[in-house]
């Protein structure tokens, strides 16, 4: 897939060997297809998401566990309608390879192109716990061994059910990568199924069918999402607006009215309070240290 950026989240200067940190909100911290060179565990606590790996794609309501390997495809969307929060944790190969005798088989719990594992509430309480103990811990020792006992019990959990995604035609994942890298222009649908050699019509079928979102709905949800990330980052509504393929703020604010049924000023103070309390939330047990709203109405 041409156009694939490689993100690495601050790997060398906000961490080198491990890393855990929350997400709370109404949009995923990343817009688009990508991968990077470390191994990634994401704990999916709630949300409508829509997962990627690979060629495949699968829908879950929280309560599942996403892994994947340096060098793995993937994303992970999340629909406006309901709080999406996950714990990330990502840590190198070294931290941890030729380390323990059975880190080798425990590779195969990220499978070649990524897993997906669903999880009962219990199960999801459980790894929440193991994680958070993962992060409080100062030795790096302690850590590797948590996270051996981490993928240790995960491994217990993996079965067919885990890969029984749908496959993705390779022209949607171009789709997608197109509409990220474009999402300021007018991209209309004729243009972008010219653009992928593709008949019109069976592009917004398929479409539809493995994101779950049209077209149009898919472009207008990625501008919002770098809207988001602009404000976070200090920006103003004007700038926001212009970089996000809207003539004006008006056209930014009816777009966040229609996606998520309120302000873009609303929509921030909002997952600034959910983020709030989903950080100051604690485990009350550690595990053992052991070895072994409104729908989108844009379309084309």
């Amino acid at each position: 897939m041409s156009g694939k950026d490689l993100y690495n989240y601050g790997f060398g200067t906000v961490w080198k060997d491990i890393y855990v940190t929350p997400r709370a909100g109404y949009s995923t911290s990343v817009t688009d297809y990508h991968e990077h060179d470390f191994y990634e565990i994401n704990l999916i606590l709630s949300g409508n998401v829509r997962i990627l790996l690979g060629e495949r794609a699968e829908e879950h309501h929280g309560n599942c566990i996403v892994l994947t390997r340096p060098g793995t495809p993937h994303y992970i969307s999340c629909r406006p309608d309901a709080l999406y929060s996950r714990l990330y944790l990502v840590f190198t190969g070294e931290f941890i390879e030729n380390r323990l005798p059975e880190w080798h088989t425990l590779t195969s719990l990220f499978g070649e192109h990524g897993t997906l594992i669903p999880l009962t509430v219990e199960q999801t309480k459980r790894f929440h716990v193991v994680i958070e103990q993962i992060d409080r811990e100062r030795k790096p020792f302690d850590k590797m061994l948590l996270t051996y006992y981490l993928l240790s019990v995960l491994s217990e959990l993996t079965g067919e059910e885990s890969r029984n995604a749908s496959r993705i035609p390779p022209y949607i994942l171009e789709a997608i990568a197109y509409l990220e890298k474009h999402h300021a222009e007018n991209i209309l649908a004729a243009d972008l199924a010219h653009a992928l050699h593709i008949g019109r019509t069976t592009l917004m079928t398929a479409f539809k069918t493995h994101t779950g979102s049209t077209v149009g709905e898919y472009l207008t949800l990625c501008r919002l999402r770098h809207a988001v990330q602009l404000l976070e980052a200090g920006k103003t509504l004007e700038y926001a607006a212009g970089q996000c393929g809207y003539a004006d703020t008006g056209g930014l604010i009816r777009a966040f009215r229609r996606c998520y049924g309120m302000t873009p000023r609303e929509y921030m103070k909002k997952s600034d309070a959910h983020a709030s309390d989903f950080s100051d939330c604690r485990p009350k047990r550690s595990p053992p240290k052991t070895v072994g709203q409104k729908p989108i109405k844009t379309s084309f």
